[in-house]
């Protein structure tokens, strides 16, 4: 982790956005121009000899081939370098999300939007292809959704650039579930296997499900080599026809087979949407919109009543009945200042001391002791349960504190009711401990998940306290938080060295319970760590972050050690009784398998001494070789073809977790190893 002020190359760090094990993605801004930028760097520390060569060299090409792309529908690479080992990349900073995410967090939306995104990616898609290049990734998470909708592809980790030798041919690169037929069987792929992967993208956005489901890769691969989809009409009864024969176009096994191009695609999928949209719009009736007008034309163009009382009364009283939204909180910010700037100037005329005379009444009217009320009754307090909650409690504290400084300003006297809420909020906030005291040491373990929900509860009661100007209190509360999440880590290391000594079966189950909550110990230890990702011992947390990172690596070291033996048991009861004996443990290799992948991500997310670098880079070539070790026995019972399907299977869903971690970690060899061996179990299937 790069800590918040650091200069990478032109660019000054602001704040972390993004991170994965090999990498992380920050928020920059240039260094002369002040122009933001989003920078993506790579981490080649915890890898060796050619994986670490393969990295970077894939990084170089996509800056490469990103200097190259100038469209809109594109992330544009600015610049790209490297500094004290570290590779980068400078891109344009895209507000917005994965469409992924997007698809999480709103899957009802319309049908005309989901063709609008896949329209967008063919027309990226179609200027790419003319300079050359195939992306070959495909996929949800390589699609940014701005705040309007338009999207902006990206990741060009693994695009082939015409003439490049890179990648050879039999590679497998890219994620299977959106590979193409030709891909996975390891032949040459030109723009055709993009317009399959878009397919499959495409398929997912009007079903919401994917064309091809399976439980390991090689039923996956074998599905995608042999198998057509369920028509997407079918998988959603809501979608019309017309779109089945595009769908069933762009999927096509054999590219011969497929659009001859993006545009041809896009052009087939806007005669779909044409004949199965409805073409008559009924435009609304135009909104009146509320009257605005400029600082200067609102002292001479018309009464006070007509230019500031009343829209701002307006705004108030939608905020009030309705909710109080950002945009009704701007408006009425940006409104009051334009009427306080012109009543608050040290010479007034006669008509400006009458306007401010009236705008006092008006302030002094508005209902801050019952709006007072509805936030204390409506504060998101540790454990209280909202009912009927308008979702807009933070914006009503805002309207809270613009309307009391407004009149604040105006000479009114400060209204009590602003401490009250103080007093309430910061004592509520305070007397959480004893709530965490109870969640911490309960028969259950830490309830991380119960934990990290109350907390976010805590920042939206420091924010409000905060909005109402009280510093003293927001730095207890800051402090507070710190506390409270060191108390988390120091419990969690306590449970963990309970396992590791021990080897207690209560314990185990705590710790699996942890690691099931890894996303929320990150949280937990980023709050730790305030403003920076560096774990240093003499830092507020940074022992318990230290010991933390320890104990993480000594439990991945025990799990590793525990999946070797659980093999080699199922292997001798195997030989033992002439029969397969995996099925009755498959739950719990792979739940091991899961939990060391969780705690190398953890381990690895955090900027940490040189010596404890050393230590962490050890323990991922020993977690690489028992992995590894793991992979070439499970393939080699396969290929001794003796093995019932039922049992393949088994032994297959474990190899894909493996390939999985492997992609994750950076360790291509790995993931080429299973991919292809999954490649070559399909075809034979």
């Amino acid at each position: 982790m790069l800590p918040a002020g650091f200069t990478l190359g032109a660019y000054r760090i602001e704040a972390l956005i993004g991170r994965g094990a090999m990498g992380a993605v920050y928020r920059g801004v240039h260094l002369d121009s002040g122009a933001p930028a989003a920078l993506k760097i790579i981490h080649a520390d915890l890898l060796a000899g050619q994986e670490r060569e393969i990295m970077q060299a894939r990084f170089r090409q996509e800056a490469h081939i990103g200097l190259q792309l100038r469209h809109p529908l594109i992330v544009r690479v600015y610049d790209c370098g490297e500094q004290n080992d570290l590779l980068y990349l400078s891109m344009e900073l895209v507000e917005g999300q994965e469409l992924g995410h997007l698809l999480t967090q709103q899957p009802a939306l319309p049908l005309g939007m989901h063709l609008a995104v896949a329209l967008q990616v063919l027309n990226a898609l179609t200027y790419i292809h003319q300079h050359g290049v195939v992306h070959r990734d495909i996929k949800p998470s390589n699609i940014m959704v701005r705040p309007d909708y338009t999207i902006a592809l990206t990741d060009f980790g693994i695009a082939h650039l015409r003439g490049s030798q890179l990648t050879q041919v039999g590679e497998l690169l890219g994620s299977p579930l959106y590979m193409a037929p030709e891909q996975l069987r390891g032949e040459a792929v030109d723009s055709r296997a993009d317009l399959f992967s878009l397919g499959v993208l495409l398929y997912l956005l009007l079903t919401h499900r994917k064309p091809f489901m399976a439980d390991s890769l090689a039923a996956l691969m074998q599905k995608i080599l042999h198998e057509d989809p369920e028509p997407p009409s079918r998988a959603n009864p809501a979608l019309p026809t017309i779109f089945d024969a595009v769908l069933q176009r762009a999927l096509e096994k054999d590219p011969a087979r497929r659009f001859t191009s993006a545009s041809a695609f896009a052009d087939a999928l806007r005669q779909a949407r044409a004949e199965a949209l409805d073409a008559t719009r009924i435009a609304p009736a135009p909104r009146s919109r509320r009257p605005t007008a400029s600082a200067d034309a609102l002292a001479v163009q018309a009464p006070l009543t007509e230019f500031w009382i009343a829209p701002l009364t307006a705004l108030v009283q939608e905020c009030l009945s309705e909710r109080a939204t950002i945009s009704r909180l701007r408006q009425l910010e940006q409104q009051l200042s334009a009427a306080l700037a012109q009543v608050s100037r040290t010479s007034l005329t006669e008509s400006l001391t009458l306007y401010r005379q009236r705008l006092q009444s008006w302030c002094a009217e508005q209902p801050l002791g019952a709006l007072a009320e509805r936030i204390e009754q409506a504060a998101p307090l540790p454990g209280r349960i909202l009912h009927d909650a308008r979702g807009d409690w933070l914006e009503l504290v805002r309207l809270f504190a613009l309307l009391d400084n407004a009149g604040r300003q105006l000479g009114l006297a400060p209204v009590a009711a602003r401490q009250q809420i103080i007093d309430v909020l910061s004592g509520a906030f305070l007397n959480y401990s004893s709530l965490l005291n109870i969640l911490l040491f309960s028969a259950d373990g830490p309830q991380l998940t119960r934990i990290s929900a109350d907390l976010i509860r805590l920042d939206l009661l420091q924010l409000a306290v905060e909005e109402l100007g009280a510093d003293v209190e927001v730095r207890q509360m800051r402090q507070t938080l710190r506390l409270f999440a060191n108390q988390v880590i120091s419990r969690v290391n306590a449970l963990i060295r309970h396992f590791l000594d021990g080897h207690d079966p209560l314990a185990r189950f705590d710790v699996a319970n942890v690691l099931v909550e890894v996303e929320e110990l990150i949280a937990l230890a980023e709050r730790l760590l305030a403003d920076s990702q560096v774990v240093a011992v003499g830092q507020p947390g940074g022992l318990a972050m230290a010991q933390l990172i320890e104990n993480a690596r000594s439990l991945g070291q025990a799990l590793a050690g525990e999946l070797i033996q659980h093999w080699r048991h199922e292997e001798q009861r195997t030989r033992d009784y002439g029969q397969p004996a995996f099925s009755a443990g498959q739950a719990v290799f792979l739940g091991r398998l899961r939990q060391l992948g969780l705690l190398y991500r953890f381990a690895a997310y955090w900027q940490t001494s040189e010596a404890q670098l050393n230590t962490l880079y050890q323990w991922a070539r020993d977690l690489r070789g028992a992995l590894e070790n793991l992979a070439n026995a499970l393939l080699a019972a396969l290929e001794t073809g003796i093995h019932p399907t039922a049992t393949a299977n088994l032994l297959w869903a474990r190899l894909t977790v493996i390939a999985e971690l492997a992609e994750q970690f950076g360790w291509p060899e790995l993931h080429q190893r299973v991919l292809l061996a999954a490649r070559s179990w399909a075809r034979t299937v």
